[in-house]
């Protein structure tokens, strides 16, 4: 009897399993079309495609552009957002920038940024302030303004997030490592790069993502000498612009520096002629000149004439 008894359960429980109202059913599911459309590359190929890319972009130019500004960070629980603004965007390797931000109404100078190498000037209007200092300064003084440690933005972070750069793997000290990675949208290759620090051990530098249905890098990041993360560059609505595909969303992050900058480009124009007066600023009359120095580092010595 008890195997009489047996027998029925593992009958009932097939039944169960292999009818229609069985725990196992199939589920449709859309799949997104970047997955689909994946392409396949090497790590030469996509090494030499970051090469090109590089070198076909020479300059930038975005006329209109929507520009916005957070600084903070999520540790301090408190974040900042400023109002989004018009502009105008002009960059040019080796290392040139200017931005312009406008006022959303009256279409005057909110913020006036050049930055050329590792000088750069701001304009700021509101107080008629003009400050120069040095993208490689860590943290600001100045004996003018009790507040210069509040500049933790530096031109030549969004220069760098604009202008792409190959990898330097022909440099001995440099290796570089790829695999592959995917989301609920996409698919990427991931190139790490990394420097030899001695021994057995390897220190990060980059790592760039590029997704695969359309082969451009999609997300960069950079890291400090101990590994922690410096910045990060998100790059979407890809449009082509003389041959190259060139992002019209572009989110900048600094997480160290504590802010974050987000550009939606109307369109871009690819090597346009910039002439030399594009890069060239001078305090306007009446405006307070502010010399942002190295913290620490006394009172300022020369800087460069704009």
């Amino acid at each position: 009897m008890r195997w009489a008894h047996g027998a029925a359960v593992l009958i009932c429980m097939a039944a169960v399993t292999t009818s229609a109202c069985g725990v196992k059913r199939a589920i449709p599911v859309a799949v997104p079309p970047r997955i689909l459309e994946a392409k396949t590359a090497g790590l030469d190929e996509l090494l030499d495609l970051l090469r090109s890319r590089s070198e076909s972009i020479v300059s930038l130019a975005a006329n209109s552009l929507r520009i916005t500004f957070t600084s903070g960070t999520l540790e301090s629980g408190r974040l900042e957002e400023y109002r989004s603004a018009p502009g105008y965007l002009l960059v040019s390797r080796p290392a040139r920038l200017r931005l312009n931000v406008q006022n959303p109404v009256t279409k005057t100078t909110i913020l006036d940024m050049l930055s050329v190498g590792d000088d750069f000037a701001i304009w700021y209007p509101r107080e008629n302030k003009f400050f120069t200092g040095r993208n490689s300064v860590k943290e600001f003084a100045s004996d003018e303004d009790t507040q210069a440690d509040r500049f933790t933005a530096r031109p030549a972070h969004l220069l760098e997030a604009l202008l792409p750069q190959p990898l330097p793997v022909d440099d001995p000290e440099m290796r570089v490592a790829l695999e592959e990675r995917r989301d609920s949208e996409a698919k990427y290759y991931v190139l790490s790069l990394f420097r030899e620090k001695g021994g057995r051990v390897l220190e990060p530098v980059r790592r760039v993502w590029i997704e695969r249905s359309q082969l451009v890098p999609a997300k960069e990041e950079w890291f400090t000498p101990d590994g922690a993360q410096a910045g990060t560059v998100s790059c979407s609505r890809f449009a082509a612009v003389g041959g190259v595909m060139l992002p019209l969303s572009i989110v900048l992050e600094r997480p160290a520096d504590g802010y974050s900058i987000d550009l939606e480009v109307k369109e871009w124009k690819i090597n346009p002629d910039l002439p030399a007066a594009a890069f060239t600023m001078e305090p306007p009359a009446g405006a307070r000149r502010v010399v942002l120095r190295e913290k620490g580092a006394g009172k300022a010595g020369s800087w460069k004439t704009w």
